[in-house]
């Protein structure tokens, strides 16, 4: 049996306010009618809610209001319901708003829930836009209310009106923009708007683009930059390239500076989309990794292939079993959805580029299109391993890999842990064919090939800025 679709939050709050439309009109016109209409209206709309448990404070307030206004009026004869009905309707409005901030559960925030899924209720931002939003329709209530009180003519409908639109159409706009805002914020300090023309011709020591530091990184740029036609200029001050991607020779052994073990080469990788751009083959620069974890004395072989590597788990832990396959397929999930969008550009982009180029809806719309992934951004990798499993030897063992982002799993982003290590159980990991110095100087060939120099031994001691441009 399919459930009934639910009404949209902006269209919920818009009915929410039916009962008092009724209010305001018919009492308007000297007309006590008004109260028991909104009153019949309110129960309407409100007691469906409280027979599926998902009370709303507003409705709850518009209810309590008109048993009120009903029972003064055709009980005790009160005609200031009737008389004031705008001033005294904004008032208990604006009441309820800011009692709901003193409680820490905005009006807003309730109806906002029916609009987005379970894992955007826990966000902090998700919280603070609806404490806004919150705030600035009390502001709206109590500036209504002040103007009925204040102001006795045919324009007072009308000014509270125009307040109530605003604050529908900044309800609307406010949670596309706020978080955009945020998450551009810092980057607009780093974007530059500078145009280069690769098709202009240049003189032999002219560049259209100078990289300091030939590390991995300022290498992939560089090629990257070259496959794209640019002239690149590449300056180190060390006398091989690489940085922490390289290594040298003893005695007839190659020992790595640091990379030795490489992620990011399975099918959508990161470094797949590299070789894949640079027409670079992954055979003749990565071989598949082995990897020996010595745990409690014991020397445990990880197999390449994950499924195998959970019936190993399963074996040594045989009580948690079905932890480990879930906690598995969780982590795979939310794996493969960081990088589902990486076809563009080969790795997940940050917010700021997320807003830059797809646009502000796109960046709110990432919890509901990354719902495991989004869950592990905002946990801690002990609060996954504690949800999943009781056995404290097998936490452990799973920590084997957490030393590329850190020591204490209490402090590490789930997500770190996720991308830096459990990803290597997934996909496994890859030593650099014959050192990682052949994988640094494969890029640099890339760049040399493409009209590129990358220069060693020149140390880099100042950048010359003029009028906020680099001119040397």
């Amino acid at each position: 049996m399919k459930s009934k679709r639910k009404v949209s939050g902006q269209i919920y709050i818009l009915i929410s306010f039916i009962p008092w439309i009724f209010y305001w009109i018919i009492c308007s016109l000297g007309n006590g009618l008004g109260v028991v209409i909104a009153l019949v209206a309110s129960l309407i709309i409100t007691v469906p809610q409280i027979c599926r448990k998902t009370i709303n404070l507003m409705d709850i307030a518009t209810v309590l209001y008109f048993t009120i206004a009903a029972t003064g009026v055709f009980i005790f004869n009160l005609d200031i319901f009737i008389e004031n009905s705008g001033f005294l309707g904004y008032s208990a409005l604006f009441l309820m708003a800011l009692f709901s901030l003193v409680v820490k559960q905005p009006f807003t925030f309730q109806v906002s829930k029916r609009d987005y899924p379970e894992i955007y209720w826990r966000d902090r931002l998700f919280l603070a836009i609806n404490n806004i939003i919150t705030g600035v329709w009390a502001m709206i209530f109590l500036a209504n209310a002040t103007i009925f009180l204040l102001l006795k003519t045919p324009f007072t409908i009308l000014f509270s009106n125009i307040l109530i639109a605003l604050g529908i159409v900044f309800s609307i706009v406010f949670p596309l923009k706020m978080p955009a805002h945020f998450a551009s914020k810092e980057f607009k300090r780093y974007d530059w708007n500078i145009r280069v023309d690769p098709q202009k011709s240049k003189e032999e020591n002219e560049y259209d683009i100078i990289i300091v530091g030939a590390g991995v990184g300022g290498l992939t740029c560089g090629a990257l930059l070259s496959k794209r036609g640019y002239r690149v200029l590449v300056l180190e001050q060390h006398s091989r390239v690489g940085g922490y991607c390289s290594s040298f020779a003893r005695r007839g052994f190659v020992f790595n500076s640091g990379v030795e073990d490489v992620s990011g080469l399975w099918e959508k990788g990161p470094i797949s989309y590299l070789l894949k751009e640079l027409g670079l083959r992954k055979e003749d620069l990565f071989v598949k990794n082995t990897r020996r974890i010595i745990f409690k004395g014991k020397a445990i072989d990880v197999p390449n292939d994950p499924n195998q590597f959970i019936k190993l788990l399963s074996e040594m832990f045989p009580e948690e079993e079905k932890n480990i396959a879930a906690f598995f397929n969780e982590a795979r999930k939310a794996y493969e959805e960081c990088y589902q969008d990486t076809h563009h550009y080969g790795v997940p982009l940050p917010s700021e580029l997320i807003v830059k180029v797809y646009g502000e809806k796109k960046l709110l719309d990432y919890p509901k299109e990354h719902p495991h992934f989004y869950d592990w951004m905002n946990k801690t990798f002990n609060q996954k391993l504690d949800k999943y499993f009781e056995n404290e030897d097998l936490k452990t063992l799973l920590c084997a890999l957490i030393g590329y982002v850190g020591s204490e799993p209490e402090k590490i982003s789930a997500a770190s842990a996720l991308t830096a290590s459990i990803s290597y159980f997934l996909y496994g990991g890859y030593y650099p064919r014959g050192g990682a110095q052949n994988f640094a100087e494969a890029l640099r060939g890339f760049i040399e090939a493409h009209g590129g120099r990358v220069l060693l031994r020149h140390r880099v001691d100042k950048i010359l800025v003029e009028n906020g441009r680099v001119v040397g």
